[in-house]
């Protein structure tokens, strides 16, 4: 039987471990002035944008304009059709003949060889003819004309990386609002850790790095027998403090259409999860502390409500953390311009406890099988 002192002490314990983490690592985004809030000088490095579409037609049609009526002097478009059968082969091609800055790379399925998207977006990193690589989605849509000169201005002076911010439009229904919430949340911490100097990880939705720094590492390489990791895991291995550099001005964040389904965003989660686990030991570590101390902060409370232990010091513990995470969540969200979720700050914990015991546990288990 635990003494009821020790399970309090422990209580605190993670509630000290919790404040660790929001006032050391999720502030760093409070002192930090934005790299593109000085004037854009000089002249942009050419940019070549690259998108994986499968079966994506509808998604180009509504957002393929965005990306090619960007404000840069020299980029280009690069759609990387792997095997679609919905019609995206023939609007591609009408596109390319309107558009010079578009280039069509096309890629026939092969139904005896799952090649995934690292192969795709190998083929249009090769076919590309700029120096600098800038990654985004068929669903997505940059949020300005500033988007190139934004996302990439940065990558000077030995930066190589630079990991962008990508959010969901507000929606109606609980799916929609738990996805906005957990996409901000991740975006807060690995914003964050990569300005306390702990790059770890970057989004495919926004993500951009010298192409010379892929082919140097030999592209996914260390990580190709996997069908994920093609934007977090090729980050995990070449991003260190002094080549990233981090981009969360308003303009260059792309904006993209969450999930509809539970079981799709669950399936999208848990490819997340299997990517996860093949993370540098000392990143799944700084990760795991702080999502297992949240697991057992929760379990602790439980303890001590269900035993009947005095409630004053443990109430008072846990007011200050919620406090504080409100503090460092305004600030957040402000930074990221997305103010409006401030009011499901409270929540956050009950979604990220969903997410590692519905999901995180199942994905960590299993390993993706196919890409969308």
């Amino acid at each position: 039987m635990i003494e009821p002192v020790i399970i309090i002490v422990l209580f605190l314990l993670f509630i000290a471990i919790q404040l660790w983490y929001y006032l050391f690592f999720f502030t760093k985004i409070s002192s930090k002035k934005h790299q593109t809030e000085v004037e854009l000088s000089g002249k942009p490095e050419a940019v070549s944008v690259i998108i994986c579409a499968r079966n994506e037609r509808a998604n180009l049609e509504a957002n393929l304009g965005s990306f090619l009526n960007q404000d840069h002097p020299d980029f280009q478009v690069i759609i990387v059709d792997d095997g679609s059968t919905d019609g995206t082969r023939d609007f591609l091609e009408a596109a390319e003949k309107k558009y010079d800055k578009l280039k069509i790379v096309t890629l026939e399925i092969d139904d005896r060889y799952r090649r995934g998207k690292k192969f795709a977006l190998t083929m249009g990193i090769k076919a590309s003819k700029n120096p600098i690589i800038l990654l985004s989605d068929a669903d997505c849509q940059p949020n300005s004309d500033q988007w190139i000169k934004k996302m990439t201005y940065g990558l000077k002076d030995g930066k190589e990386i630079a990991l962008g911010v990508s959010m969901f439009p507000p929606a109606k229904g609980l799916l929609s609002w738990m996805i906005r919430v957990e996409t901000f949340h991740t975006a807060m911490q690995y914003i964050n850790f990569a300005l306390a100097g702990n790059p770890y990880m970057g989004v495919g939705r926004n993500l951009a790095y010298r192409k010379d720094l892929f082919f140097r590492v030999k592209g996914f390489a260390s990580h190709q027998h996997l069908l994920s990791g093609d934007d977090d895991l090729f980050v995990n291995e070449t991003a260190r403090k002094e080549n990233t550099v981090v981009i969360w001005d308003n303009d260059a964040q792309t904006t993209s259409i969450p999930q509809q389904h539970f079981s799709s965003w669950h399936k999208q989660k848990g490819r997340h999860f299997s990517t996860a686990k093949y993370y540098k030991g000392k990143d799944k570590r700084l990760l795991g502390i702080y999502s297992f101390s949240l697991f057992l902060l929760y379990v602790a409370a439980g303890f001590i409500v269900a035993t009947g232990l005095p409630l004053i010091i443990p109430a008072i513990a846990f007011g200050t953390r919620l406090i504080v995470q409100g503090i460092v969540f305004g600030i957040n969200l402000k930074k990221f311009n997305t103010t409006k979720l401030i009011w499901g700050y409270p929540f956050i914990d009950l979604i990220i406890l969903y997410i590692q015991i519905f999901i995180g546990i199942k994905g960590v288990l299993s390993r993706p099988k196919t890409w969308r």
